[in-house]
């Protein structure tokens, strides 16, 4: 495969690269079924879902939190809150006040505790915490440097970065790639790599990361998108119909029995 002589990418392809194609134009690659256009509204409140889902998750790993967790799987927020509040753990209030739209209370709470299981937390809440961000980012560069084999203090590492700027996005390439060598079954650190590198122009290593990501999982309907779009860019067009054929068939419906 030739990469020499790239010219910088067009705004459109470039946003197909690093992008997820259901929050794009629906031209984007000529077929309706790539792209199913949202507003900016329902691209947030499925962000907020994703981070509400992912944090309670996080949360069933502190088992002192595990009577609090039943009445969050009950929809009983108010009496979680009182509970948390009164026996805790801290990270369970800071969860709840995240669930109820008080992110920047969470944020204060977490940005107290000194123990290296708040860094998932901290990582999940950054992006939705922005006026924080710089204190989020702070805590993490103090806790993950004591834990330098943990794949997810590097992984959120990274992200507290780049939820600061994407200026640091050259300081959170190495955190990435050691979270995917530290994590050899998973996919996270990867996919944030080839998304990261495609947002450069790396081309040859935003299509190396997405590449290693299938092969540690075939199902990844995102990164099949993405290759779709580099191979697109070089003008590969038998890997660009190969990756959304693959992509268009993961993210069909499911067909009634």
């Amino acid at each position: 495969m030739r990469f020499a002589g790239l010219l910088a990418l067009p705004a459109l392809l470039l946003a197909q690269i690093t992008a997820p194609p259901e929050f794009q134009p629906p031209a984007a690659f000529h077929s309706p079924s790539a792209a199913a256009p949202l507003d900016g509204s329902s691209h947030v409140a499925a962000e907020r879902a994703q981070i509400n889902q992912t944090l309670v998750q996080l949360l069933r790993a502190i088992p002192q939190a595990a009577p609090g967790l039943k009445l969050i799987d009950n929809r009983l927020l108010d009496q979680a809150e009182t509970l948390f509040r009164e026996s805790g753990p801290p990270e369970g209030l800071a969860v709840i006040l995240f669930l109820t739209g008080q992110p920047d209370a969470s944020a204060e709470i977490l940005c107290r505790l000194p123990h290296h299981r708040v860094l998932p937390l901290l990582g999940e809440i950054i992006a939705a915490t922005p006026a924080w961000a710089p204190r989020i980012l702070a805590h993490i560069e103090t806790l993950a440097p004591s834990h330098p084999n943990r794949a997810d203090a590097e992984f959120y590492w990274a992200r507290a970065l780049l939820a600061q700027s994407p200026d640091r996005s050259a300081a959170a390439l190495p955190h990435l790639r050691r979270a995917a060598s530290l994590e050899p079954k998973s996919t996270r650190a990867l996919l944030e790599l080839g998304r990261l590198h495609a947002a450069r122009q790396q081309l040859p290593d935003a299509i190396r990361a997405f590449e290693q990501a299938l092969a540690r999982d075939p199902s990844l309907a995102m990164a099949h998108y993405r290759l779709s779009a580099l191979y697109r860019s070089l003008g590969n067009a038998a890997k660009t119909r190969f990756h959304l054929s693959h992509y268009q068939r993961l993210k069909a419906p499911p067909e009634p029995r």
